[in-house]
């Protein structure tokens, strides 16, 4: 869609709310200024967030991670890029952009415990785990491989967290912080099993509540094909006793992604390998989108600590309490990512 914004001319998607088209267009002119003026396409339409074919992925990271990352990318904990990439608002390009620099850093460990999210009990960050501590797309890869501990893993699908920092809690005990970053969405990923032509109960989905499906699983369609986040959900019921004004499941729509982290993060913990595993979402602070999903789960669990969420300037603002090198690396974030 052609559009233009205080005389300049924009090729933006259709449909973005005004946050979505605040964010895109502050980030769509850094590119312009900082890599190319080029449009990319995608399916025969032009968009200035898409990047000409013959620019690399990674223009749009900072350039000194780049040698690490590529090493990550050798080794275990390789991650999978997303299908967009190669796009200048991929949420994965912002999430490492943000979290790579500052887990590097060995200022990290006096840092992380000024961000709101971080675990009480935080204490070092686990160098001999993961890639230096920390690796991003995780789902338990290095703990139980094929569908992994939720049994939902595919080529195609399945639960993960778009951050993984292994640390060493004040007990010297190895714990799991798990982030899932936000950057444009307007809401997090809904439910595949609501959505899928193969769910024959679907009615469950809007008739039953949490309570009834919990004491009947296969009343869900992700139960039946084997998923197990109904079987993790059960043991850990009590956490999941707000009230909420939701008819039906209350997973079905933006609760859901949360909804599996945090299972995702039960499984690991069940596992014994992590004395604690926590649960945390990092959104754009100009996305206020999020906000009704993250406070319908809060009230759910009660505001429970298992779960936290904070914002990319929040991550920001405790980086700048500190003279480090971090700071060639904030004033580069801030002119990409805020306004």
């Amino acid at each position: 869609m052609e559009k233009t914004i205080d005389g300049v001319v924009y090729y933006l998607p259709s449909n973005l709310t005004s946050e979505q088209e605040a964010i895109y267009i502050h980030i769509i002119d850094w590119k312009r200024k900082n890599i190319t003026t080029e449009r990319g396409f995608y399916r025969g339409n032009e968009y200035d967030a898409i990047l000409p074919d013959r620019t690399s992925f990674p223009v749009m990271m900072y350039e000194p991670i780049i040698p690490l990352l590529d090493k990550m990318q050798q080794g275990k904990f390789a991650y999978k890029p997303h299908k967009f990439a190669f796009h200048a608002v991929s949420s994965q390009t912002a999430c490492i952009n943000l979290f790579m620099p500052l887990l590097l850093s060995e200022d990290a460990d006096r840092i992380l415990p000024m961000i709101p999210g971080c675990p009480a009990d935080f204490s070092k960050i686990a160098r001999d785990k993961m890639f230096r501590g920390f690796c991003f797309e995780y789902w338990g890869q290095d703990i139980k491989s094929g569908g992994g501990v939720l049994n939902d893993h595919s080529r195609g699908a399945g639960t993960d967290a778009d951050v993984a920092i292994a640390y060493y809690n004040t007990e010297e005990k190895l714990c799991l912080w798990l982030i899932e970053h936000k950057l444009s969405e307007r809401e997090f990923t809904v439910c595949g099993a609501y959505e899928s032509k193969a769910n024959e109960s679907k009615a469950n989905c809007t008739k039953c509540n949490l309570m009834d499906i919990a004491r009947e699983p296969q009343k869900c369609h992700y139960h039946t094909i084997g998923y197990k986040y109904w079987n993790i959900l059960n043991k850990n019921l009590d956490r999941f006793q707000g009230a909420i004004e939701i008819k039906g499941c209350p997973f079905r729509r933006g609760l859901n992604q949360l909804w599996r982290n945090q299972m995702l993060a039960f499984a690991l913990q069940e596992t014994g390998i992590y004395n604690n595993v926590t649960f945390s979402v990092c959104h754009h602070a100009k996305n206020t989108m999020l906000d009704m999903s993250i406070n319908q789960y809060r009230a759910l669990t009660n505001e429970d600590a298992m779960f936290s969420y904070f914002t990319n300037y929040d991550v920001l603002s405790a980086v700048d309490t500190h003279d480090s090198e971090l700071q060639k690396w904030l004033q580069w974030y801030k002119a990409l990512y805020c306004f």
